[in-house]
């Protein structure tokens, strides 16, 4: 935690667990560091008595290790999607999360992500077509959310809580690859684990390496797009659109993506005629002569 966080001792902290190995390994972590902290559990109700026994391990934890608990059973009234559960899920837990912070007065949220998990969102990304920002990783660090276990692989996390005898369930789902996750997780990392023994160790160097690139462009990105604005306030901007567009393109790409557009969307910018008008998740952006107004959306 010190390579996470100055005077973490004196910090309140909200672990997320699951019941899972790696989140389990964590709450012993921490209980055992004497470090302030409360757990936070979900029980989705989608795997029947599994999840039921999931919580009891949890609650089970927290009682013999006096943390207090914050508990939630999912119901009808959450109204599970037919879609995607995961994105679902993803979208009610940190809901969950951010409300027992401001209400506990807990500053940081603490996750159980690992060496594995790392690996498997790179796939992910990279499959997607996903910048340099997205193939640099997960945050150890990023808007207080804490990730301490991300250089750890699977396999030590495991072999530690069998040292430790900590008690933990497996979410036997994981071994389905109805999801892209899944698939990756349980096809093809284990091919590429394979390749070399020293595979997750040189991966997560070349992570380092990718996260140091990204901070150096991304830095330049801004630099750029601070130049570029005209009366800039924390709501809208307007761009010198030829001035723009006379950069290098990658930077050119870089700014359209800050601006909250991905994939098919920045070519679509890119090519924009006057008149335009484009929405992404964060901004509003409109083409004009000379110029392109970018406003942020309510809320964002």
């Amino acid at each position: 935690m010190e390579n996470l966080l100055e005077n973490y001792g004196a910090k309140n902290f909200l672990l997320a667990v699951s019941g899972g190995a790696d989140s389990m390994v964590l709450a012993h972590l921490f209980a055992n560091s004497g470090i302030k902290f409360q757990v936070a559990h979900i029980n989705y109700k989608l795997r029947g008595r599994d999840s039921d026994d999931d919580t009891k391990l949890v609650k089970d934890f927290c009682d013999k290790n006096q943390v207090k608990i914050h508990l939630y059973e999912v119901s009808e009234k959450d109204e599970k999607p037919e879609g995607s559960i995961q994105l679902w899920a993803r979208e009610l837990r940190y809901k969950f999360f951010r409300n027992i912070q401001e209400t506990e007065n807990l500053e940081y949220l603490v996750t159980a992500h690992h060496l594995n998990d790392q690996l498997e969102t790179f796939l992910i990304n990279l499959s997607r077509g996903s910048g340099i920002k997205g193939l640099s990783g997960i945050p150890e660090n990023d808007h207080k959310i804490l990730r301490p276990l991300l250089h750890y692989p699977k396999i030590e996390i495991y072999r530690f809580a069998q040292e430790k005898g900590i008690v933990f369930r497996e979410d036997l789902s994981n071994q389905k690859n109805e999801y892209l996750r899944n698939k990756i997780r349980n096809e093809i990392v284990p091919k590429l684990l394979e390749t070399n023994d020293n595979f997750l160790e040189n991966f997560s160097d070349s992570l380092t390496y990718m996260k140091s690139a990204s901070d150096f462009l991304q830095n330049v990105v801004e630099q750029s797009f601070k130049e570029l604005c005209i009366g800039q306030s924390d709501i809208e901007c307007t761009l010198n659109r030829k001035k723009l567009f006379a950069l290098d393109p990658f930077i050119v790409t870089e700014i359209i993506r800050k601006l909250g557009f991905s994939g098919d969307e920045i070519g679509k910018v890119q090519a924009a005629e006057t008149g335009k008008f484009f929405r992404s998740k964060t901004y509003e952006i409109s083409f004009e002569r000379s110029q392109i107004i970018c406003r942020k959306r309510p809320g964002k």
